[in-house]
């Protein structure tokens, strides 16, 4: 399941990446009761985070953010939950 967010607050993915790696931090994935180790791919502008039975990417496009989730059979009851809460930080700053 995947979710996107179209820029307003920035002009293009640079400048979102800028806001976004700041705001999508290993604290805000815990807030979720979910451990992951998260990786910022710079040259990418992709965001990663892995867990156990837990995996985001956030891929930061010309236009828009795209961020998507695959959980394991336990925590997908959480996949809504964490897909909004997601998406909300994203449109916060982007």
């Amino acid at each position: 399941m995947s979710k996107e967010v179209k820029y307003e607050k920035c002009a293009n993915a640079d400048e979102a990446w800028i806001a976004v790696k700041s705001h999508i931090t290993p604290e805000l994935i815990e807030k979720f009761k979910v451990k992951a180790d998260v990786d910022y791919m710079e040259a990418q502008k992709k965001i990663k985070a892995k867990g156990k039975g837990f995996e985001l990417n956030i891929d930061l496009l010309d236009d828009r953010a795209r961020a998507e989730i695959k959980l394991s059979l336990l925590l997908k009851p959480l996949k809504g939950k964490i897909l909004e809460g997601i998406e909300k930080q994203l449109k916060r700053v982007v």
